[in-house]
């Protein structure tokens, strides 16, 4: 039986390889005989991401993969869709107290990933501490009945959605400032982390007092530490800020990457606000180019370009579903995802840390992800070099608002590899 493929995946190439590596770091080692036992029995409930891509005419389809998924010692990072991986588009590994899972973000994203961690997590550490009774109210177990609205692997409808009172497509600057960093995934090394932890009481008393939320605050400054870097720069920048779009698909439980990017365009004539006022003209941004209406557009876009390619030949795929993903984030100054509150059900007791890492464009450099665990928000800004120059302002601009962080020393990273099946 063959599963269809998102669209976006006839985009990938060496240079986007779209890949999401996501850092849990445990309060105890991690031990790699019990970590494969949860891995093959939460690979159980979640089917569709046992899978492999194949190849067939012109087209790439998705197929189960019986082999066991990699589970990989000492960290390191495989190149999915090959040996490496088993073929397997999901990989994982351990180092110590770290445990790594790495997905293409081609098939699925934040909102289908963590239900899929969340019930791995419950099999390794019901394994390991067998005295522990978990709530499993929201963890997907094994042998219980899969939702098709979970499973489907086309989830859109086969007719347009109604379009009235949306909005018309935002309008961006025709020249847009870029970091000078390294583009694209053509240069693997060179990739630094610089990871900051917040109460997460400490960042909403500050936020709320200006008419914030994490992912606005956290772009704003962003916005100001690259502005008042680079004082001669006369053009505009742009936040892209990632935003899925389920509710108005109808598919709230699909498993599919459906992110959208969102573009927070920041004139010059803003140089210097408060972070008040940039909080404010962010808010209004997503208060207009994110709600269900506007979403909705995202969908009818999706059933477009998916009827456009149906009958073009490889090659015509590959170079539409390019340009139609770099038509969306190809001219952005910096990224900014926020994944929400997740329910862990008692999990997080044995959990310090989580760190998403990602970096899907070819534009300016510099990605931030922001996740929350316990009562700690994790903010994790991602670029092409270990420069400290952004961070050092990020860093004054949180201490300047009286907001306590705790900053881990900046580490290299490298994210798993995806190559597309040649036969």
């Amino acid at each position: 039986m063959h599963q269809k493929v998102n669209s976006l995946l006839y985009a990938s190439g060496p240079d986007l390889i779209n890949t999401i590596r996501t850092l849990l770091v445990l309060t105890e080692p991690v031990r790699i005989p019990l970590l494969e036992e949860a891995v093959a029995k939460a690979a159980l409930r979640f089917p569709y991401f046992s899978v492999r891509l194949r190849k067939i005419g012109s087209e790439y389809v998705l197929v189960p993969n019986p082999r066991p998924f990699v589970v990989s010692p000492g960290g390191k990072a495989v190149t999915l869709g090959t040996e490496e991986s088993h073929d397997h588009l999901f990989a994982f590994a351990c180092d110590g107290k770290r445990l790594y899972v790495d997905t293409s973000h081609f098939i699925t994203d934040g909102n289908g990933l963590f239900p899929f961690i969340r019930t791995l997590l419950y099999y390794y550490l019901s394994a390991l501490h067998p005295e522990e009774t978990f709530d499993t109210s929201h963890i997907h177990l094994a042998g219980e009945e899969i939702p098709a609205e979970e499973s489907d692997d086309d989830p859109y409808p086969d007719h347009f959605l109604p379009m009235d009172d949306v909005l018309p497509p935002p309008s961006l600057p025709e020249d847009v400032f870029t970091l000078d960093q390294p583009r694209g995934y053509g240069r693997a090394g060179g990739w630094t982390s610089f990871v900051y932890t917040v109460r997460q009481k400490d960042m909403m008393n500050f936020i709320s007092t200006v008419d914030g939320s994490p992912a606005t605050h956290i772009a704003s400054l962003v916005y100001r530490a690259i502005s008042e870097e680079h004082p001669e720069n006369g053009l505009p920048l742009v936040c892209g800020m990632q935003h899925q779009f389920r509710k108005a698909l109808g598919r709230p439980f699909s498993h599919l990457c459906h992110v959208s990017i969102i573009p927070m365009v920041y004139p010059p004539r803003l140089r210097g606000r408060s972070v008040e006022q940039l909080n404010t003209i962010a808010r209004g941004t997503l208060l207009l180019r994110a709600d269900d209406a506007s979403d909705i557009r995202t969908v009818n876009a999706h059933i477009r370009t998916d009827r456009e390619i149906r009958n073009l030949s490889l090659a015509e795929k590959h170079e539409r579903m390019r340009r139609a993903l770099l038509e969306g984030i190809g001219r952005n100054t910096f990224e900014v995802s926020y994944t929400g509150r997740v329910p862990w059900s008692g999990l997080d007791r044995y959990l310090e840390l989580v760190v998403p890492y990602l970096d899907m464009t070819l534009s300016g450099g510099l990605s931030v992800e922001i996740f929350s665990v316990r009562d700690l928000f994790t903010v994790n800004i991602m670029q092409r070099n270990n420069d400290r120059r952004y961070v050092d302002r990020f860093e004054r601009d949180l201490a300047d608002h009286g907001i306590p962080f705790e900053a881990m020393a900046p580490e290299p990273f490298t994210l798993c590899g995806f190559r597309l099946p040649e036969a």
